[in-house]
Protein backbone atom coordinates (compact mmCIF):
# COMPACT_ATOMS: atom_id res chain seq x y z
CA UNK A 1 0.00 0.00 0.00
CA UNK A 2 1.05 3.65 -1.12
CA UNK A 3 1.24 6.91 1.33
CA UNK A 4 -1.39 8.36 -1.15
CA UNK A 5 -3.39 5.31 -0.70
CA UNK A 6 -3.08 4.95 3.42
CA UNK A 7 -4.15 8.69 3.60
CA UNK A 8 -7.30 8.53 1.21
CA UNK A 9 -8.20 5.31 3.39
CA UNK A 10 -7.44 6.69 6.66
CA UNK A 11 -8.72 10.36 8.26
CA UNK A 12 -7.31 11.63 11.14
CA UNK A 13 -8.05 11.25 14.81
CA UNK A 14 -6.25 14.48 15.92
CA UNK A 15 -8.70 16.77 17.53
CA UNK A 16 -9.37 20.46 15.81
CA UNK A 17 -9.85 23.00 18.51
CA UNK A 18 -13.21 24.59 18.08
CA UNK A 19 -11.63 27.98 18.44
CA UNK A 20 -9.40 27.52 15.71
CA UNK A 21 -12.17 29.27 13.30
CA UNK A 22 -11.32 32.21 15.61
CA UNK A 23 -7.11 32.05 15.92
CA UNK A 24 -6.99 35.41 13.66
CA UNK A 25 -9.81 37.19 16.24
CA UNK A 26 -8.12 36.03 19.06
CA UNK A 27 -5.08 36.74 18.10
CA UNK A 28 -5.99 40.47 17.21
CA UNK A 29 -7.80 40.88 20.50
CA UNK A 30 -4.29 39.44 22.46
CA UNK A 31 -2.52 42.20 20.70
CA UNK A 32 -4.88 44.82 22.16
CA UNK A 33 -4.13 43.66 25.37
CA UNK A 34 -8.00 41.93 25.90
CA UNK A 35 -7.83 39.45 29.15
CA UNK A 36 -8.92 35.94 28.96
CA UNK A 37 -11.93 36.73 30.52
CA UNK A 38 -12.36 39.62 27.75
CA UNK A 39 -11.63 37.29 24.95
CA UNK A 40 -14.17 34.50 26.28
CA UNK A 41 -17.11 37.14 26.68
CA UNK A 42 -16.54 37.74 22.68
CA UNK A 43 -16.57 34.90 21.78
CA UNK A 44 -19.76 34.10 24.17
CA UNK A 45 -21.36 37.21 22.95
CA UNK A 46 -20.16 37.15 19.31
CA UNK A 47 -19.77 34.04 18.15
CA UNK A 48 -22.46 32.42 20.37
CA UNK A 49 -19.61 29.81 21.44
CA UNK A 50 -19.79 28.51 24.99
CA UNK A 51 -16.30 29.01 26.05
CA UNK A 52 -14.49 29.64 29.08
CA UNK A 53 -11.25 31.95 30.44
CA UNK A 54 -9.77 28.31 30.63
CA UNK A 55 -10.37 27.38 27.33
CA UNK A 56 -8.77 30.72 26.01
CA UNK A 57 -5.94 30.30 27.96
CA UNK A 58 -5.03 26.79 27.17
CA UNK A 59 -5.96 27.27 23.37
CA UNK A 60 -3.38 30.37 23.37
CA UNK A 61 -0.90 28.29 25.25
CA UNK A 62 -0.94 25.65 22.76
CA UNK A 63 -0.45 28.34 20.26
CA UNK A 64 2.44 29.55 21.86
CA UNK A 65 3.99 26.51 22.15
CA UNK A 66 3.38 25.60 18.79
CA UNK A 67 5.30 28.68 17.12
CA UNK A 68 8.13 27.82 19.53
CA UNK A 69 8.69 24.44 17.72
CA UNK A 70 8.61 26.01 14.46
CA UNK A 71 10.71 29.06 15.05
CA UNK A 72 13.73 26.14 17.03
CA UNK A 73 13.12 24.35 13.63
CA UNK A 74 14.30 27.27 11.77
CA UNK A 75 16.75 28.48 14.15
CA UNK A 76 19.10 25.02 13.98
CA UNK A 77 22.34 25.39 15.07
CA UNK A 78 24.71 24.24 12.39
CA UNK A 79 26.53 21.43 12.58
CA UNK A 80 30.30 21.62 14.14
CA UNK A 81 32.33 18.81 14.20
CA UNK A 82 34.90 17.65 17.23
CA UNK A 83 37.78 17.93 15.61
CA UNK A 84 36.76 21.20 14.23
CA UNK A 85 35.53 22.34 17.90
CA UNK A 86 38.90 21.71 19.95
CA UNK A 87 41.30 22.73 17.29
CA UNK A 88 42.77 24.89 19.05
CA UNK A 89 43.32 22.38 21.88
CA UNK A 90 45.42 19.50 20.14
Amino acid sequence: MKYEDWIAKNTPLKRVSSLEPYRDEIQKLVNLNYTHNQIADYLQEVRGLEISRQQVQKFLSKKTTKEKAVQADKSETPKVSLEDKFKGFL
